[in-house]
């Protein structure tokens, strides 16, 4: 089989002999900064926060994350936007520990043992 054929089948699943690569899912999130101490923050504890509130679907909370990630990243490079940007980031902080109810961020009970925040209200 000319090997441009195989290459096309191994991409598509057709080759027995194409080895697939697994992907490891990306590793959360480390210590980000922006330059913006109250935008660090709310970053810093999104996924672990998020998860614990219910906030979005477990399947989806990483896309979420990283969008949030590069909106701030952008805002914080705009130099209209980044003299506001530390107040939109504490009152996003302020938002998600009322969503969390009084529960923490690192409880692994809370994170699985409280309904939805769509569904507390």
């Amino acid at each position: 089989m000319p090997a441009g054929l195989c290459l096309l089948l191994g991409l598509l699943g057709g080759c027995s002999h194409a080895t697939r690569k697994t992907v490891p899912p990306p590793a959360t999130p480390q210590a980000v900064d922006i330059g913006i101490p109250a935008c660090n923050a709310y970053l810093n504890r999104y996924l672990a926060c998020h998860r614990a509130a219910h906030i979005f679907p477990a399947d989806s909370l990483q896309s979420h994350y990283q969008a949030m990630l590069a909106s701030l990243q952008q805002s914080a490079a705009d130099p209209q936007v980044h003299p506001y940007l530390a107040a939109r980031c504490i009152d996003m902080r302020q938002q998600l520990d009322a969503a969390l109810q009084g529960r923490s961020c690192t409880d692994a009970q809370a994170a699985h043992s409280a309904a939805p925040a769509s569904t507390q209200r």
